[in-house]
């Protein structure tokens, strides 16, 4: 019996710890996920990374009024060793070009930029995998799979997107006490 009440104590700690641990983009900052903001976190590879550009930017964009931290971990450990470092310098390209089509949208949408798009946005070039492997993603997994994580670091929501995207859109809304209503595109 003290076996199974110390089984369950351990299993409750580990739900109590972060999501994500301390992390850095390809930029060098930290991502400051579980430090007082929401996070979407999208889950790639170069494979699936053109359904990822078709469909994020709306959804971003959609959720706007929560104000959370986006982060794309993008797996690399389908790329050879020798051209990870090519893949980090196409990773630094690739935040860029969003970072222009996410102002280019708002642009479009008649709406000036949230003065803090950039430091809201980050990419990670996971070279080893672990994050992936975390969330039970094998390499080279074919759909981009989108993560909610509350303003303390606990996972909220998790699934295959975009298909999932309602879902992530309104833990993101109820973790921030907005109704779907405000977030566009949220049902």
């Amino acid at each position: 019996m003290k076996i199974i009440a110390t089984l369950t104590c351990l299993l409750g700690l580990l739900g109590a710890i972060p999501a994500h641990a301390a992390e850095t983009d390809i930029l060098g900052r930290e991502v400051p996920i579980g430090q007082g903001r929401p996070a979407v976190v999208l889950y790639a590879n170069r494979g699936n990374r053109d359904e990822l550009r078709g469909t994020a930017y709306d959804f971003i964009y959609g959720l706007r009024a929560a104000r959370p931290i986006i982060v794309v971990h993008v797996d690399l450990r389908d790329v050879p060793g020798l051209f990870k470092g090519l893949a980090r310098k196409e990773i630094a390209k690739s935040y860029r070009s969003s970072l222009e089509q996410m102002q280019k949208l708002f642009s479009d949408k008649g709406e000036q930029p949230p003065a803090d798009l950039q430091s809201s946005f980050f990419m990670v070039a996971d070279s080893q995998g672990e994050s992936h492997q975390a969330l039970g993603l094998k390499k080279g997994f074919d759909t981009v799979v989108a993560q909610a994580v509350s303003a303390s670091g606990q996972e909220l929501a998790r699934g295959p997107f975009p298909q999932a995207a309602n879902a992530i859109g309104r833990a993101i809304g109820a973790a921030t006490g907005i109704s779907p209503t405000q977030l566009a595109g949220v049902r």
